[in-house]
């Protein structure tokens, strides 16, 4: 596999070798079409024919012109050209989306944030209409998600609080799944590239009956696997440094019964386990590493009585988090520590909602939602006998409703909605047992777990004005809401700012934001789409201490700390979308946005910090830019696109910034029915940068695919 090593020392000739590569799939007889066998159109990369069907700003089936808010959509031949390895990578085409994933297919998470807010908490992200976002963290691991078994991607920017309530104070991230169009379909795929990343993937589904009723279903699996690369800088590392290495496997399921042309039930099942090398070895043979086995279980019912449209959606998520950590440290005096973390984090619920059409022009949809969200941990040290254990509860229960009337010969679109959200926290606990030196200044810093409850209004307004057939302004105004993360809540740890204390009085987020946006179409085949805004936010969550430091196993003291709601937050950005269309085969998107993103006033009283007002929001770039060429005609399908970001502060205090930078990624592929082969490129260039954390990223990426397709009409 050297022809895929990294190394410019061990492979000087790597661009030759991709060119021979592409050069064999576009032009080897092996792979010759038959010429009378014509392809699919798939040019509809971005504009349809038909109005596009979007579900996920009001959670019921609205046209994309009839929503008064920035909202984007990637859909399945968008997804399928795209250069990219992971399903996250797909959101860099939409304007303002930062994806923290600077490890590629290695890194054991991604982090996706919205409109200049950064963590990952603030964005909320469901498959299939239903959150998986976790309580315990706000996270998603978006490892599990599988491109091949999505049909689209919905994007609703901005606070959707009223709609979805907690983690959507920054919008929504809907990943919708496919489901079969014909009698029978499958696809089985092989892929190899650099690091010995090598796997497959095989699908099957179908309908039972020809027509669109009766049971419909969809089997999924895929394995990968790869050996990695060291992530600490050459400059920096030592003998413990060693290459990262992944494998995962996954499995899903998903059945159906279609009774009537709006009438379905479905039941899907999926499996996700894996394991991710953290680059760190010392005594254990599989050095540090991460480990999420999850299952997943989502029921869906859809029900037309009349004029009324019925959705019931249970799910339920268990992610086991695993750890295994060893560390030895100059700052530690050099003392061998290792842990095992075990965390199990579950969430569930029942979401439903019912859309009514009293008369055509008015659109009427409200219900109730319910979640419950856990998390059980425990950090094992094997190398002294503490135990250190956090637990939490916490419920959610919501009432919504929202209206859409269009006036004035439907030029004219308004919209309203109101949300109430109630939380509760309760069972919260933070235990150590049999303590040593390592655990026992915690015991100094008892937490009173009281029961808490927190609830709030979310409003929503908006109104769509068409000016003309290709032209139409918006503007709205959103309330978002978020309540904090059992993590916080909970559990008592150290990190790299000091020792952090839980806090299960920690009260909600809120913020307001204000939007006006617009869409021209010029010559049939141009597109642009600004959009302005404000976000204005309210008690968001900062560390602050509380005087003491104390002494954590290292060489310095280091300050206690809290999160608080002690801060204001101001975002003013602009984002802008170009969408041209050259030709049936040749296409066009650039989108920037820019994110003046800052702390406005930080209130210390009581506590120890220092003042950060006027200071930027860590981890936001303030520029970022977009933009892809898509080529797709009988012979070769080819996409080539440059991702622009620029650098970002690293810490509240604006101290240091991690570096910007740019990638270039390629995708080239050739249909040979019923075979298909395409070659990705990540970083094409070999731009190597550092992230927020001094590790480096794994520069230009290969992945050779080849898949053989199969269906009955």
């Amino acid at each position: 596999m050297k022809l895929f090593q990294l190394n410019k020392d061990e492979c000087p000739n790597t661009l030759k070798c991709l060119l021979f590569s592409l050069l064999f799939i576009a032009n080897s007889p092996l792979f010759a079409q038959n010429s009378e066998e014509k392809k699919e159109n798939a040019d509809t990369l971005l504009r349809k024919e038909l109005p596009e069907v979007f579900i996920t700003a009001t959670r019921s089936a609205k046209t994309t012109h009839e929503v008064p808010s920035r909202i984007h959509s990637i859909d399945k031949a968008q997804i399928e050209a795209l250069p990219a390895v992971n399903v996250d990578a797909l959101l860099q085409m939409i304007p303002g989306a930062n994806i923290d994933r600077h490890q590629g297919i290695y890194s054991k998470n991604s982090g996706i944030t919205l409109r200049g807010l950064n963590g990952t908490p603030r964005t909320l992200i469901l498959i299939d209409g239903v959150p998986i976002s976790k309580t315990d963290g706000g996270g998603v691991n978006w490892n599990r998600i599988v491109s091949d078994n999505i049909e689209k991607i919905e994007v609703v920017k901005g606070p959707a609080s009223s709609v979805y309530g907690g983690n959507a104070i920054a919008g929504v991230i809907n990943i919708i799944t496919r489901k079969p169009s014909v009698a029978m379909e499958g696809k089985v795929s092989t892929f190899f590239g650099t690091y010995n990343t090598t796997g497959g993937s095989i699908q099957l589904g179908g309908k039972l009956k020809p027509e669109n009723m009766g049971i419909y279903y969809n089997i999924n699996a895929f394995y990968r696997r790869g050996d990695g690369y060291i992530i600490m800088p050459e400059y920096q590392r030592d003998s413990l440094d060693v290459r990262t290495y992944l494998w995962e496997t996954g499995f899903s399921a998903k059945f159906g019964y279609r009774h009537s042309e709006n009438g379905f039930s479905e039941i899907e099942y999926t499996y996700f386990n894996d394991k991710r090398g953290d680059g760190t070895k010392i005594f254990e043979e599989d050095g540090g590493y991460n480990r999420y086995p999850t299952n997943y279980l989502r029921f869906t019912v859809n029900e037309s009585f009349g004029k009324t449209n019925w959705v019931l959606r249970y799910f339920y998520q268990n992610e086991n988090y695993l750890r295994q950590s060893e560390s030895m440290s100059a700052k530690k005096n050099n003392k061998y520590i290792l842990y095992n973390t075990d965390a199990t984090r579950i969430d569930q619920g029942m979401w439903t909602n019912f859309n009514y059409k009293p008369i055509e022009k008015l659109d009427l949809t409200y219900g109730l939602d319910i979640k419950l969200g856990s998390v059980d941990a425990a950090d094992t040290y094997l190398t002294s006998t503490d135990v250190l254990i956090n637990k939490g509860k916490m419920d959610f229960i919501a009432l919504f409703a929202t209206a859409e009337w269009k006036a004035f010969s439907e030029k004219l679109i308004i919209s309203a909605g109101l949300r109430y959200d109630a939380a509760l926290f309760f069972d919260g606990a933070f235990i150590i047992e049999t303590p040593t030196t390592l655990s026992g200044f915690m015991t100094e810093y008892p937490t009173d777990f009281k029961d808490d409850f927190w609830d709030g209004w979310s409003p929503k307004a908006g109104v769509k004005y068409f000016i003309g057939k290709n032209s139409d302004i918006y503007l709205s105004y959103s309330r978002g809401f978020r309540p904090g993360m059992l993590d916080d809540m909970c559990r008592n740890g150290n990190i790299s700012k000091g020792f952090k204390l839980a806090n299960p009085e920690l009260d909600p987020e809120t913020a307001d934001n204000y939007e006006a946006g617009a869409s021209i179409r010029l010559f049939e085949k141009l597109t642009i789409e600004p959009s302005v805004y404000q976000t204005i936010g309210h008690d968001f969550h900062y560390f602050v201490g509380n005087g003491d430091s104390v002494y954590t196993g290292g060489n310095n003291l280091k300050p206690v700390l809290q999160r608080q709601n002690v801060s204001g937050v101001k975002v003013l950005g602009f984002e802008a979308t170009a969408n041209l269309k050259f030709s049936h085969q040749l296409s066009f998107i650039a989108n920037y946005a820019y994110n003046d993103s800052r702390i406005t006033d930080f209130d210390t009283t009581g506590w120890i910090a220092k003042n950060l007002s006027g200071k930027f929001l860590m981890e936001v770039p303030e520029n970022q830019f977009f933009a892809g060429l898509f080529y797709d005609s009988k012979i070769l399908n080819a996409t080539i696109v440059f991702n622009y970001k620029d650098s970002q502060w690293v810490d509240d205090e604006n101290t240091q910034k991690s570096p910007a930078y740019n990638t270039v990624n390629l995708k080239i592929g050739r249909d040979f029915r019923p075979f298909n082969a395409s070659i990705t490129v990540m970083d094409l260039f070999d731009s190597r940068y550092l992230d927020s954390k001094g590790n480096i990223s794994p520069g230009r990426f290969f992945m050779i695919n080849i898949s053989y397709s199969f269906l009955k009409i």
